[in-house]
């Protein structure tokens, strides 16, 4: 019996030192990393030769009771030989419109709009903010629906959204796109608590992508997987390469 008790020991040892000396997981690859380009001139030819995306606001789309303006941008950008970009396409509602009374033939309308700016610039995804009410939730949901339809499998669609709705059960669960990026910065009073929540990993119905400023920088300690940053001036190689810097692994 003692000699059965002394293997057992020498094989629960045995296995101890396997286990501890398996080799550490990987490191997390860095992020994939998407400049937003507003409405401004931006030169982000210095971004030849590194692994960053843009993602260039098209247009803004402001939504009356009856029908819509479309105004294009404005501003130039130049971007690096070859750099296919990204689209945003800001939709604001005016005052006394909701896009809840929106019959289906205007849906169609805006979601074919959406399309063809998408299609006139030749962006790899188009990508739609709005700040929609939860009153218009359904009405965004069908605009989706049918712009998801124009698009065609070709182009991806991602919109951007509050901290908020990345919740178990939200509406966005039923969106037909391939990216939700919630966005953690300009928060207010509940900043603190959605960041902490988005610090420990994805969140419920928002993947794994989020928005950060460099006004506000706070980069997730467990990294996501794609991150949007958004800078309120225009972007330099001295910016970038701090934001860079603090996302290595």
């Amino acid at each position: 019996m003692p000699q059965h008790r002394g293997r057992l020991a020498a094989l629960l040892l045995l296995a101890g030192a396997v286990l501890s000396c398996r080799a550490p997981e990987p490191p997390r690859p860095p992020p994939r990393v998407v400049l937003w380009a507003w409405e401004r001139p931006e030169d982000l030819r210095f971004l030849e030769g590194q692994d960053v995306e843009v993602s260039v606001l098209l247009a803004t789309l402001r939504l009356r009771p009856s029908r819509f303006l479309t105004f294009a941008r404005q501003q130039p950008i130049r971007l690096p030989p070859g750099l296919r970009p990204c689209g945003t396409v800001r939709l604001e509602m005016q005052e006394g419109a909701s896009l809840a009374r929106y019959s289906p033939e205007q849906l169609r309308e805006v979601a074919q709009r959406l399309t063809d700016l998408a299609r006139v610039r030749d962006v790899a995804m188009l990508q739609l903010d709005f700040d929609v009410r939860e009153s218009e939730h359904e009405a965004y949901l069908a605009l989706l629906r049918e712009t998801r339809e124009l698009l065609g499998p070709s182009r991806r669609l991602s919109i951007t959204g509050l901290a908020s709705w990345c919740v178990a059960g939200g509406f966005v669960e039923r969106a037909p796109v391939d990216e939700v990026v919630p966005q953690l910065f300009r928060m207010g009073p509940e900043s603190p608590t959605w960041r902490e929540r988005f610090a420990r990993g994805p969140v419920a119905s928002c993947g794994d992508s989020v928005g950060l400023a460099m006004d506000e920088w706070h980069v997730p300690p467990q990294g996501p997987s794609t991150l949007y940053l958004f800078n309120p001036h225009p972007w330099t190689r001295d910016a970038l390469a701090r934001a860079m810097t603090d996302l290595k692994p």
